[in-house]
Formats: structure tokens, sequence, C-alpha cells
């Protein structure tokens, strides 16, 4: 079973992109995780935000197959624990989907045809949090799921 992290936008601010980074070093013990960056769509004055949003769900979906569990962050998705979010991923890789695709929304969000797509819709928090900090937040708790799988001590 492959991870995919889709995120829209690149982290412009290198403290975060720094500890992202170190969060995919450490989840290399246990699984691969590829990290996707989908060109954020740039905002033209009167241009509708729907019409930004869908141009980048567009790239996004592209990049998903038909054969993949979709989790996307969304506000009002399904709060887990750390330990329930472990138990899903734990699940997920042993399920049948070939690969499953975590999908951070840029500054805007995500587009209704991201969340349609998705198996899972995820909130991290029901906190706003910009999502460079969403995406650092996602890759933490990825990390956090396989050691509290694998009871290591990282997750007390």
């Amino acid at each position: 079973m492959k991870l995919l992290l889709i995120g829209v936008g690149r982290i412009k601010k290198g403290y975060i992109r720094e500890g992202v980074e170190d969060y995919l070093k450490r989840i290399k013990r246990y699984s691969s995780l590829e990290v996707l960056d989908i060109k954020e769509e740039k905002t033209v004055h009167g241009m509708p935000l729907s019409d930004v949003l869908k141009r980048e769900a567009n790239r996004v979906l592209a990049k998903v197959g038909k054969g993949d569990f979709v989790v996307a962050l969304n506000d009002r998705g399904r709060s887990y624990t750390s330990k329930g979010l472990a138990e899903l991923i734990e699940r997920l890789l042993t399920g049948e989907k070939k690969r499953v695709c975590f999908i951070v929304g840029g500054a805007y969000g995500l587009h209704p045809s991201i969340i349609e797509r998705a198996d899972l819709t995820l909130s991290i928090s029901p906190m706003t949090l910009p999502h460079e900090i969403a995406r650092l937040v996602m890759v933490e708790q990825i990390y956090r799921a396989f050691t509290i799988l694998k009871g290591e001590p990282y997750s007390h």
C-alpha cells in the first residue's frame, strides 16, 4: 500500500517546510509517503472563487486514481483521535485499495468535486488552520499513527 499526500500550493515558510521534511524522513521507516505539490491557481480580480477552486480541483483529481482511497481534509469532516486515525490507516493499509491519497487544499480550501470524490472527509481541527500548517499537522499525525501501531514511545 502506498501513501500519497497531495497539497495545493507550495509551502513557503521555511520552518514549516523543515517540519514537514523532518516527518517525511521519519515516516520512511514505516512506509513510503509521496508528496505532490499542485500548482495553486492565481486569482484574478473579478474571477469567481468557485472557478479558482475548480481549476485547482481539476489538477488534483488528475493525480488521483480510480483505485485510490481518497481522504480530503475539510473542516466539516470526521474527527479522529490519534489512535483512531492509526486504526483507520491500519485498516486501509491492509485493505483492497492500491493507494491512500490525503488531499490538503490551498488558501481557499477544496472545490466540492474533491469532497464528492473523497471516500472520507477528515477534520484535523474545528479551528481554521492555514493550509501550510494543516499539511504539517497531517504528516505529523501520519507519523504518530505509525508509532502507535508499532507501540513506540513517541505516541505517548
